[in-house]
C-alpha cells in the first residue's frame, strides 16, 4: 500500500515583527504607508512617493470600504510608497523586501526604477533592494498593485471578490553577503525531503538554497534538530556544494510523529550558515513527521490509523474588514475550528496567510490546499504559465508544513481542461512525490479522473433533488468508478438568522433552485439540508473526508439573495463571526464530545405566524426533556446524530416559554404565536 510523507517548517522570523539571529534581522515594513487609488504616473518615474493620499497601515486594501456595494467593488490600480531613511549601517548589507500577498498583480520600485514584478493575488514573493538603495539617506519604496481582470493571470471568476492591495504583511530582511536565500520561489530557502517515515525511523534530506554577492568559499551549513523539550536529536554539516544548493541527509530513530488533532508534536529544525567558523545567517523552524494514504474503500489514513476527515472551508474574507486580517482574526476563526470539533480544512479557493498553515501545524488539523484555478480556463500560454507558477509557489513556499496533506488543481472548471490537468498533475507530482493531487468538481468529466483523488462539490436539497439523493450518487460513483477515491469537497445550503420556517423537511416548490436563488433563505432549510448531508458522508467509509461549504458567510458580488447582497450565506456562522447559525451547533454535538452541547434551534423565530412547529434540540447529552410553559411535552433520548426531535408541537396563542433540560444543562427561548 502507497504511504505519502511529509516534513514541516514553519519560518519563525514570520512571527514577530522585528527579530535578529546571527548575521540577519527582519523587521516589519507595514507602517505609515502613503495610499492614493490610482497609478502615480508623472515626471521623473513611477510613483516615486511624496504624493497627497491616505497613510494606511498593513494589511490594507482599498475595497475595505465597497466589497459589499451593490454598484460593485473597485477593481483597478493602487499605489503604496513609503519614504524611508536607510541606516547607514546597511552599508555591505544585503536588504530583501517580503511580501505575504499583493493582489492581483504588484510591481515594486524602489527610488522610482522597477525592481520587480509579481503576477498572482495569493502567494508570496520576495525581491532584493540592495542594489538600489542609499543607506544614510532618504529612500523611497512604491508598489503600484492591480486588481483587474486580465487574461494571463487566475483566477478568472468565482463565487467571491477578487480584493486589490497590500493586503498581507511586508517584512524587510538584512542579511550578510552570503545568506539563506529568500528568492527561491517565495520561500525560507529550506525545503525537506523524506525518503522513509514510520514509528521506528524518519530519514530525510535538508535542501537548503543560499544566495552570496561574493561566492561561498570558507562556507559551510547546518542542520539540526531539537524534539519539544528542546535536546538535540540530530545534527550534520556540510560544505559541498553545488552551486548554490547545500543538501544534507538526516535521521533520527523513534520519531514522536505528528498525529493530527490528537497529538500535533513537532521538532524544531535550525539551519545555519556560517563562514570560517562564524555563523552569518540562521533559519529556525518547527517540524513535524507523519505518513498517510487515502484508501478507495475505507478512506484517510494518519500513521496507519483510520481517519475519518470532517472538515470545514474558510474563505479568509472576514466581517467587514473585506480580506485586510491579521492574527488575531486568524486566531478567532481556529477558535470556532477548534469549537466545531473539525479535524480538516479546506482553504478555500487559494492559497491563504502562511499564519493559517502554521496554525493547523501546531493544533493538528489536516489542510487542502489549492491554486486559484476557479471559474474558467483561458486557453492561452501565457494563462498557462501563471497556473503553473501559481502552483510552484504555492508548494515550494509550503512545502514543510505537516497540516497539508492535499495539492488542490481546480474548482469547477467546465471547459476542457485535460491538456493543462495532466502538466498541473505531474508537476506537482515531481515537486511534491508526498503528497496527493486533489480537484473539486461539480460535474463529470474526463479531468476529473487525472488527480489522485477527487472531491464532489454537491447541493442535494438545495440547487436540484433532494437531500435524501446524497448518499444514492455516491453510492452509484463508488460503484461505478470503483478505483476512485472519493471524497466531498462541498456541501450545504443557504441560511440566514433573519429568516425562519416553522417545519424541518423537503421543500414544498418543485423548483428548488428558483428558491435558492431568490430571497426566502430560512435558517431551517439550512439546518435540514446538514442534517442529511452529514447522515449520508457519516455513514460511507470510501468517503475519505468532507468539507462544509462553508464555516463562514463571505462576500461576493455576483450574489443578490437572502437578506444581503452580495453575500454568500452558507456559512455556519456569519460573516462578521458573531452569530452561530443552528447547524454550527448540529457539528458540534457531532464531532466534538469533549465539549457539552445543548442547543434549541430557531430560538431566533420569536415571532410566529403558525402555532404548530418542529423542535429539534441537538445534544451531547443522553438524554433531553422539553417543556413548553412550564408543562412538560415529552422526553427522549438523542438518535445516533446528537438530535432530539419533536413534530408537530402545538403552541398556544401569546406567549410560548420553550426550554429543554438535560444533565448537561439547559436551552430556552421565548416565541410569540400571533
Amino acid at each position: 500500500m502507497k504511504r505519502l510523507l511529509i516534513f514541516a517548517l514553519l519560518p519563525v522570523f514570520l512571527l514577530a515583527a522585528t527579530t535578529v539571529a546571527q548575521g540577519r534581522e527582519v523587521r516589519s515594513f507595514n507602517d505609515s504607508w502613503n495610499f492614493s487609488p490610482t497609478r502615480q504616473v508623472r515626471a521623473g518615474g513611477f510613483g516615486r512617493g511624496g504624493a497627497a493620499g491616505q497613510t494606511v497601515n498593513l494589511p490594507h486594501t482599498w475595497n475595505a470600504e465597497d466589497f459589499m456595494s451593490d454598484g460593485g467593488y473597485r477593481r483597478g490600480y493602487g499605489t503604496y510608497s513609503k519614504q524611508w531613511e536607510a541606516p547607514a549601517d546597511l552599508a555591505g548589507k544585503r536588504v530583501f523586501l517580503k511580501f505575504e500577498g499583493a493582489g492581483s498583480m504588484a510591481t515594486v520600485l524602489v527610488g522610482g526604477k522597477i525592481v520587480g514584478e509579481h503576477r498572482g493575488p495569493y502567494n508570496s514573493f520576495a525581491f532584493e533592494i540592495t542594489d538600489f538603495l542609499q543607506p544614510g539617506a532618504a529612500n523611497s519604496v512604491t508598489v503600484i498593485c492591480n486588481n483587474e481582470q486580465t487574461f494571463d493571470i487566475a483566477p478568472q471568476g468565482g463565487d467571491f471578490n477578487l480584493y486589490g492591495g497590500l493586503y498581507r504583511d511586508v517584512w524587510m530582511i538584512i542579511t550578510d553577503s552570503a545568506c539563506i536565500s529568500p528568492l527561491y520561489f517565495g520561500s525560507n530557502g529550506v525545503l525537506v525531503h523524506q525518503t522513509l517515515v514510520n514509528e521506528q525511523r524518519a530519514e530525510i534530506n535538508a535542501e537548503v538554497h543560499l544566495s552570496s554577492k561574493d561566492g561561498l568559499d570558507g562556507c559551510e551549513v547546518e542542520f539540526c534538530l531539537e524534539d519539544a523539550a528542546g535536546r538535540v536529536v540530530a545534527r550534520r554539516s556540510t560544505d559541498i556544494f553545488n552551486g548554490s544548493l547545500a543538501s544534507i541527509p538526516l535521521s533520527i530513530d523513534n520519531p514522536h510523529l505528528w498525529n493530527g488533532r490528537q497529538d500535533p508534536y513537532l521538532y524544531k529544525a535550525v539551519t545555519i550558515l556560517r563562514r570560517n567558523g562564524q555563523e552569518i545567517d540562521r533559519v529556525e523552524e518547527q517540524i513535524g513527521f507523519r505518513y498517510f494514504w487515502v484508501d478507495k474503500d475505507k478512506g484517510f489514513f494518519l500513521n496507519g490509523k483510520h481517519l475519518k476527515l470532517h472538515g470545514v472551508c474558510r474563505h479568509q474574507d472576514w466581517g467587514d474588514m473585506a480580506v485586510a486580517i491579521g492574527t488575531e482574526q486568524h486566531l478567532a476563526d481556529y477558535a470556532l475550528f477548534d469549537e466545531i470539533g473539525a479535524n480538516a480544512l479546506r482553504l478555500a479557493h487559494y492559497p491563504q496567510a502562511k499564519f493559517m498553515f502554521q496554525e493547523a501545524d501546531r493544533r493538528g488539523y489536516v489542510v487542502w490546499e489549492e491554486i486559484p484555478f476557479v471559474g474558467s480556463y483561458v486557453d492561452a500560454p501565457a494563462f498557462d504559465d501563471n497556473l503553473r507558477l501559481q502552483l510552484q509557489e504555492m508548494i515550494i513556499q509550503n512545502y514543510n508544513h505537516p497540516s497539508i496533506m492535499f495539492w488542490g488543481l481546480f474548482n469547477e472548471i467546465h471547459e476542457p481542461i485535460d491538456a493543462i490537468i495532466a502538466e498541473l498533475n505531474d508537476l506537482s507530482h515531481k515537486l511534491d512525490p508526498g503528497r496527493l493531487t486533489v480537484a473539486a468538481t461539480d460535474r463529470d468529466a474526463s479531468f476529473v479522473s487525472i488527480p489522485d483523488a477527487i472531491g464532489w462539490n454537491k447541493y442535494y436539497g438545495w440547487y436540484y433533488d433532494t437531500v435524501e439523493d446524497f448518499g444514492p450518487f455516491l453510492d452509484n460513483w463508488h460503484a461505478t468508478f470503483p478505483l476512485a477515491r472519493i471524497g466531498v469537497s462541498e456541501y450545504g445550503g443557504g441560511g440566514s438568522i433573519q429568516m425562519h420556517v416553522s417545519k424541518y423537511g423537503p421543500q414544498d416548490e418543485k423548483d428548488v433552485r428558483s428558491t435558492s436563488r431568490a430571497r426566502m433563505h430560512p435558517e431551517e432549510k439550512q439546518t435540514y439540508i446538514h442534517m442529511g448531508d452529514w447522515k449520508a458522508i457519516a455513514e460511507r467509509d470510501f468517503v475519505w473526508g468532507s468539507f462544509v461549504w462553508n464555516m463562514f458567510d463571505f462576500a461576493s458580488s455576483m450574489r443578490q439573495e437572502g437578506d444581503t447582497n452580495n453575500q454568500n450565506d452558507k456559512g455556519l456562522v456569519t460573516r462578521d463571526r458573531s452569530q452561530k447559525k443552528d447547524a454550527f451547533y448540529f457539528y458540534r454535538a457531532n464531532w466534538n464530545k469533549s465539549l457539552a452541547t445543548v442547543h434549541l434551534c430557531s430560538k431566533r423565530y420569536t415571532q410566529r405566524e403558525e402555532d404548530t412547529t418542529d423542535i429539534i434540540v441537538f445534544t451531547t447529552a443522553p438524554s433531553a426533556r422539553l417543556y413548553i410553559n412550564g408543562r412538560l411535552v415529552g422526553s427522549a433520548r438523542p438518535d445516533a446524530y446528537s438530535t432530539v426531535r419533536w413534530d408537530g408541537v402545538r403552541l398556544a396563542k401569546g406567549e410560548n416559554r420553550v426550554e429543554v433540560r438535560t444533565s448537561q444543562g439547559n436551552d430556552s427561548a421565548v416565541w410569540f404565536v400571533k
